[in-house]
């Protein structure tokens, strides 16, 4: 008789961003997010093309989930499996190499309930709630 097992989707979504400073002197920043999975073998950019453009004291909120890394995954039933993944917040500049704002290692065990991170610049003017979610599915 063959083991059971239970499959996962994994996501991190974006919930807001927010920055409270102006990047760019009079003009907007221009913001994406990189994922490297386990193993950085899943990579992920959002948006795939383009940026979040956000002008001081703005915040980007949609009532869509926006997944900014999604995975799906098989496991034993009964049995935890750690997976980390790797989440940077990047700003855009024309005349430069891209930014690194801020970045954190998330630790997702699966089976997880759903819980909110904030993803946040060292001086605390740029900052993305993210929701990270593991849901049971058939597929």
């Amino acid at each position: 008789m063959g083991e059971e097992k239970e499959r996962f989707q994994i996501s991190v979504d974006l919930i807001s961003l927010k920055t409270l400073t102006d990047e760019d002197i009079g003009f907007t920043g221009e913001f994406y997010f990189k994922t490297d999975g386990p193993d950085n073998v899943f990579k992920a950019r959002y948006p795939h093309a383009g940026e979040i453009k956000l002008a001081k004291n703005q915040t980007f909120t949609s009532k869509a989930d926006m997944s900014v890394w999604s995975q799906f995954e098989t496991i034993r039933r009964g049995e935890k499996k750690p997976i980390t993944l790797k989440v940077e917040l990047r700003e855009k500049d024309p005349l430069r190499k891209d930014e690194v704002i801020a970045e954190q290692e998330i630790k997702i065990d699966l089976p997880e309930k759903t819980r909110y991170i904030i993803l946040q610049d060292k001086d605390e003017k740029t900052k993305a709630k993210l929701r990270i979610q593991s849901t049971r599915t058939r597929y």
